[in-house]
């Protein structure tokens, strides 16, 4: 009997909250899910699209009656909102559906950036050091200037700007407020670690490995040295142009040995499956890596971190969405 998938993909929606040009970040799924289905039609599967838009009982319903053997989760949050992006696979485990990528405990975990560096550092992972703050909150005194301040429950480098690099109170209590105002959520700051920036995309489960490790080459004289929000997705910006990708990473191998074991470490304490990507800062005067976020469902779009390091890998987009699949179905064969 033929296989039969469903993509499961959130349509892009205005963000509930944040900056009119979060939207950009939002669009980026229609990437992937056509990434994915090119894919599929290369392996000869049959598939279904399975848009995740305003009404969850329709969704619902066409899950209950396309009769899918699996999913491929590409859910990255639900109406705009992406702390709701637990709650799309907690529905494939309640009707029972094998689906592709991490749990939803893991997901939402991870989506709260200050609860996943709890557990990192619980794990003896090193991060930076950290604190949660509201508007009317005293400083963390113990925290060293320079700080990064950022949201605490997004992703895709949205609420991140040059400005989230601050370097005093004045500046702090500013970009607190700024996040707590627009974004509606505390703020994580966090120590700035000055060093080179990798991301380390991880494919596997039992046994994962890692994938050819990119290097950010951020070409800006002076700090900070950062993949912000118009580094990510204005092409025409100068922060996009001066923040190049590098893939494979020129690396001594005492630093790919610290950055590798940093980065599995990371996968397997916060429980991701299947694959997931680490960004990781190398401090040179400490020779340490610092786990910055783990992301356990990355952008797996053409232009993507992950896609660039599967290809230098030699492993295709299809076998990549084949090996994911099997993931899936031996999950479900095991009752797991």
């Amino acid at each position: 009997m033929a296989l039969r998938v469903g993509i499961l993909f959130n349509l892009p929606m205005k963000p509930l909250k944040g900056e009119e040009i979060d939207y950009l970040a939002e669009e980026e799924i229609l990437d992937q899910v056509n990434a994915v289905q090119e894919a599929l039609e290369r392996l000869g599967i049959h598939y279904c699209l399975l848009p995740v838009g305003d009404d969850i009982e329709e969704v619902i319903r066409a899950l209950k009656t396309s009769e899918l053997d699996a999913v491929i989760n590409l859910c990255e949050g639900f109406m705009g909102d992406s702390s709701l992006e637990m709650c799309i696979p907690s529905i494939l485990e309640l009707l029972r559906i094998p689906y592709t990528g991490s749990t939803p405990l893991t997901l939402g975990l991870c989506q709260d950036k200050g609860l996943a560096k709890a557990v990192l550092k619980a794990y003896g992972v090193p991060t930076p050091d950290y604190c949660i703050m509201m508007k009317h909150d005293k400083p963390h005194v113990s925290l060293s200037f320079p700080l990064i301040v950022k949201p605490l429950r997004e992703d895709a480098s949205i609420g991140i700007t040059r400005r989230s690099f601050v370097k005093n109170l004045m500046e702090l209590k500013s970009q607190v407020e700024y996040i707590n105002d627009t974004y509606r959520q505390p703020a994580l700051v966090e120590e700035y670690i000055s060093g080179r920036e990798f991301n380390v995309s991880i494919l596997g489960n039992e046994s994962p490995i890692v994938l050819p490790i990119s290097e950010i080459i951020f070409d800006f004289e002076d700090e900070p040295k950062i993949v912000d929000y118009k580094a990510k997705w204005f092409k025409e910006s100068e922060e996009y142009i001066k923040t190049r990708p590098v893939c494979p990473a020129e690396l001594d191998e005492d630093v790919r040995s610290k950055v590798e074991d940093a980065a599995l470490r990371a996968y397997r304490v916060l429980g991701c499956r299947d694959y997931a990507r680490v960004d990781i800062r190398f401090e040179d005067k400490t020779g340490k890596p610092y786990v910055l976020e783990v992301n356990p469902n990355p952008d797996v779009s053409p232009e993507a971190g992950f896609t660039r390091s599967l290809k230098v890998a030699g492993i295709s987009f299809e076998d990549f969405i084949k090996k994911i699949l099997e993931f899936a179905l031996e999950r479900a064969d095991r009752g797991s």
